[in-house]
Parts: structure tokens; sequence; C-alpha cells
């Protein structure tokens, strides 16, 4: 017989799992020196404890049909900005040899296969282990994919006007901010870098 009721063990879980989550981004500078932005680090917290403590210990996903979706929405639109940041590394965050748009592409792209990742692990966890992480199959799946496909774009419209225009549109905003406050690996950013391609893009003279 146990100590605990299970109810005390689930929520001791959530919560330690919350605390996990919210501590990665300060552990992780700690380690690398990497500088991350106040707010991303608080809206890391948000997140875990929306999509934990309120979604699963407290059932907002029941109580809120559209909980789900919002958070869908919501990280799948600060992974396109995670991408955008991904995707300046090579130049440091100098002007590449493409449009931006490219790299708005590829930031899309990025947040769309974390997305895919994440059903196909959910889908993993119930056929292996006889969870309901995607309660009504088919529909909920599906109803996941067209959420990250909102949020991914917005986040890659987002993350262009950023870099392009210096637009701080959330959560783009937080891209400026980590690009600003880490040059040893963006030595290249010196502020926006409009539309088009780096100048030297035809390569050398004719």
């Amino acid at each position: 017989m146990s100590l605990f009721p299970d109810a005390f063990l689930n929520a001791l879980g959530v919560i330690g799992s919350c605390v996990a989550l919210a501590a990665l981004l300060p552990i992780f500078t700690l380690i690398s020196g990497l500088r991350f932005p106040r707010r991303l680090v608080v809206g890391v917290a948000v997140f875990t404890l929306g999509a934990l403590l309120f979604g699963e210990l407290a059932n907002g996903y029941e109580t809120f049909p559209w909980w789900d979706m919002a958070l869908h929405v919501g990280s799948a639109a600060v992974l396109s900005v995670a991408g955008m940041g991904l995707a300046l590394l090579p130049t440091a965050g100098a002007a590449p040899r493409t449009g931006i748009w490219v790299l708005a592409v590829l930031a899309f792209g990025f947040s769309m296969m974390v997305g895919a990742m994440w059903e196909l692990m959910e889908f993993t966890l119930d056929q292996t282990f006889g969870t309901n992480t995607q309660d009504s199959g088919l529909i909920d799946t599906m109803t996941d994919i067209v959420a990250n496909l909102v949020g991914a774009v917005f986040g890659a419209v987002a993350s262009h006007l950023a870099v392009t225009r210096g637009t701080r549109v959330p959560p783009a905003a937080l891209l400026l901010d980590f690009l600003d406050a880490n040059p040893v690996i963006y030595g290249g950013w010196d502020g926006p870098l409009g539309d088009g391609p780096r100048r030297d893009a035809g390569g050398g003279d004719p």
C-alpha cells in the first residue's frame, strides 16, 4: 500500500516536470555562456505551467477544449523564431547570400518538423504503453497539425520582419534580443539586414 495517494504523486510529478523544464535555459546558460532573454525564460516557465499544471493537473484541456490548440499555435510560432536563429548561424548573423525569405522558409520547416516529431512521439506512446495522448485519433492529430501550421507561418513571418526591418512582433522580438546578447555566435549581426541577399552574392568581378 502506497504512503501517498495517486493524486498527490501525479501532482508532485507534474510540478517537478515544470520546475525541471523551466530550469533548462538557466542551466544551459551556466554551461554554454549563451544568454537568453529573460522574457524567454519566463515564457518557458509559463508555457510549462499552462501545459502541465493547468492542462494536465487541473484538467484544463477538458474544461477548455481550445487550450491545447492555443498551446500548439504559440509553441509553433516560437519554434519558427528558433529556426530563424539557427538559419542565421552559418553567417554569424550577417546577411546571407540568399534572400531572407529563404531563411524564413527554413524556419517554418524547422517548426513543422518538430511538430511532426511531437505527434510521432504521442503515437508511439499510445501504441507502446496504451496511453491516450491522441484521445480522438486522427481528428486530434490533424487539429494539432493545423494549429502548428498557423503558428509556424506566423512565427516565420514575424521573424522575417524582425530580421529584415527590426519589427518587434511577438515572439520574434525575442530573436532580436538573443542576437544582440550573444555576439560570440552572432558576431556578424549589427542590426536589420534588409530584404535582399548580401551584395557580394554574385561572387567576384566579371
